[in-house]
Order: structure tokens, then C-alpha cells, then sequence
């Protein structure tokens, strides 16, 4: 019998040390996180009432920064001990010795390449999980005023390590509805090919109402169908507001409320399309 999965996204934290210049306060600005005693408290009950619907977890954790918190790793163990997934993303940190305990708890990692980072810190975490045969992403964050310098980083990793890196596309905002960094055509097509040259020209030369239609003609309609949100996907954003969906169509609650608890339902869908690639995935029925 295959075993029912649900995929939950959990955005820790909006908090992180290294105030990268490109990154908006408004994912790394915040304070402190909550106790490590309140994460634990959420993470157990998730796993609980999920086991209690017969599914097992496939967790991504993101932030802010994972790695800034106290706490990350009791959090991955317990995950990791209900025999959930994990994939991890984050910057690496700047302690090597966090990596002797949270390498053995993480089955996937998306490894983000800073200016300010380590190289040595970096490349030791690539070693790691290329020694174990664990899937490891790097994403170099590519800025337009210091092109040069931060595609030659990227490069560095292609050569020593024999893989491709991603070299990663800015946004105003860090969203994409707000338009690229001022990179030229011939910078984005060294970093991603003509695709994103044309994307930068689409953006540019259309109004975000034409924009908008577009893309509300082109996708499925589910409006007035049952749709698994929250059953089959949770995501957690940095404030604790829960969304079963991007479309966010019946917003979820905030785990820090006392009587937060998970979905046991199927919502209706109130949409007029499904825009969003991974809500498609989700299931639909009369």
C-alpha cells in the first residue's frame, strides 16, 4: 500500500545574522525566534495529527535562517524520528561544528552561496553530503553591481566539485511580481539563457493588469470542487500564519494561537483559477 505523504514547508523564522544586501528586512529584520519549548510543542503536534490521518510528513524548512535559531536540532531529530523527509534550506551558518549534528538529520539540502560566506565552511558542507550521496543544491545569489565576482564564486564551486550551481536571479523585494535587479540582457543570459532574458522583456513591456488576465485565462478552474488544502500541503510562513495552498484560499490560523490545531478537512475551492503549478498537484474532487 503506498504510504499517504503530506508536504509541509515551514518558514522558521524571519530572522538572520548576516543581513545580506539584497535580502528585505522582511525576511530576515525580525527578532528573536519563539522558545525552542514552543517549536517543539508545534512540531509534535503536527506529526501527531498527521499520523492520525495515516500520513507521514515530507518537511522543508527555510527561514530567516534555520541555523540562527536555538532549537533547529531537536526540531529535525523529532522529524526525522517520525520518519518524515527532510530538506533544509539555509546559508550554511558559520559554525562548522553545527554541521556535525544537523548533516545525519537532513536528507536534503539547498545550500545558498553568499559574498560574505567561508569558502572553506562551504566547501567542507558540499564534501559532507557528497560523501554520503545526499542530493545537495548550491544557489549563488548573483548581483548585478558585482557581477563578475559573484559568477566567478559560482564558477569556483562548478570546477573544484563537478556540478552545476545555480546562479540565482535578484527581485525587488525578493518577489517576482516586483520586477528583476537592474541586470543587463547579456547578464542574465550568461546566468540562465535566453528564457530569462525574455521573462525580464515580458515583465517589462506589459502592465500588471495584462499581466493578471494572462495569467488567470491560462490555468484550470476547480471553483466550487473540494480541494485537499492543508491535507495534502501545509506552509508555515515566518509569523506562524498557515496556508494549506498558495492561493491561501481559506486561510489556515497561526500556530502561536493557543488552540491552533491542523486541518481534518477538505476546503471548497472559492478561486476563479488555479494559478500556482504545485496547487494544481494538489487533489480535486466533486
Amino acid at each position: 500500500m503506498t504510504q499517504l505523504k503530506t508536504q509541509i514547508t515551514w518558514y522558521l523564522n524571519d530572522y538572520c545574522k548576516a543581513e545580506c544586501s539584497y535580502c528585505p528586512g522582511s525576511l530576515r529584520g525580525g527578532g528573536l525566534p519563539p522558545d525552542t519549548v514552543d517549536y517543539v510543542r508545534i512540531t509534535k503536534l503536527i506529526i501527531d495529527h498527521y499520523a492520525e490521518l495515516g500520513r507521514t510528513i515530507d518537511w522543508t524548512f527555510n527561514g530567516g535562517e534555520p541555523l540562527d535559531m536555538d532549537g533547529t536540532v531537536r526540531i529535525l531529530k523529532l522529524c526525522q524520528e517520525a520518519g518524515g523527509t527532510i530538506e533544509l534550506h539555509t546559508n550554511g551558518g558559520q559554525l562548522w561544528m553545527d554541521w556535525w549534528a544537523v548533516e545525519p538529520l537532513v536528507d536534503q539540502l539547498r545550500l545558498s552561496y553568499h559574498y560574505w560566506q567561508n569558502p572553506a565552511l562551504i566547501k567542507y558542507i558540499i564534501e559532507t553530503f557528497r560523501s554520503k550521496l545526499k542530493p545537495i543544491d548550491v544557489i549563488v545569489p548573483i548581483r548585478p553591481d558585482h557581477f563578475e565576482e559573484d559568477l566567478e564564486r559560482a564558477l569556483t564551486v562548478e570546477r573544484e566539485h563537478k556540478f552545476i550551481v545555480s546562479k540565482s536571479v535578484l527581485y525587488n523585494n525578493a518577489r517576482e511580481d516586483c520586477g528583476m535587479f537592474d541586470y543587463t540582457e547579456h547578464q542574465l543570459d550568461i546566468m540562465q539563457g535566453r528564457v530569462v532574458v525574455e521573462k525580464k522583456i515580458q515583465f517589462e513591456t506589459t502592465t500588471w493588469q495584462q499581466r493578471h488576465d494572462e495569467k488567470y485565462s491560462t490555468n484550470p478552474v476547480y471553483t466550487g470542487m473540494h480541494c485537499n488544502v492543508g491535507i495534502e500541503r501545509l506552509r508555515i510562513n515566518h509569523n506562524g500564519w498557515v496556508a494549506g495552498s498558495d492561493c491561501n484560499n481559506q486561510p489556515l490560523g497561526n500556530i502561536w494561537s493557543e488552540w491552533w490545531a491542523p486541518p481534518t478537512e477538505p476546503q471548497i475551492c472559492s478561486m476563479l483559477a488555479c494559478v500556482s503549478q504545485a496547487d494544481q498537484q494538489i487533489t480535486k474532487f466533486q
